[in-house]
């Protein structure tokens, strides 16, 4: 469950920094219009939350057998949904600012995984 912990802490710091660099990105095309940030710090809310249920999720089934979650689950594409939503119905916060960060995960723990597989391999270099 440690492992966990970690990996949200890393997808924490890796989430704040993937934000920044695409606000800075987007200073080129946008000006310093605030939607974007919003929709980054929207949508990074919202995918954090999402990560924190489902680690919920995994320690119900580790620790209590609890394999169905389907509330979790409904939970969880609730909170993008609504995040979603939002995005695309104010004009205040970005759609695409607040959808990006949903993809964070996929890019980050995919990184961790590579780098996890190459020090666990074992074979001498």
């Amino acid at each position: 469950m440690e492992d966990l912990h970690k990996e949200l802490r890393f997808a924490a710091v890796c989430t704040v920094i993937l934000d920044v660099l695409l606000w800075l990105g987007s200073l080129l095309f946008t000006g310093l219009r605030l939607a974007f940030p919003l929709g980054l710090l929207l949508g990074s809310a919202g995918m954090y939350a999402n990560l924190l249920l489902l680690r919920r999720t995994i320690r119900n089934a580790v620790y209590h057998g609890r394999t169905k979650d389907l509330a979790g689950y409904l939970l969880r594409v609730g909170i993008a949904s609504a995040v979603i939503a939002l995005g695309l119905l104010s004009e205040h916060v970005s759609a695409a600012g607040a959808v990006l960060p949903f993809l964070y995960p996929k890019l980050i723990f995919g990184i961790l995984s590579f780098s996890g597989k190459k020090k666990k391999s074992g074979k001498p270099e």
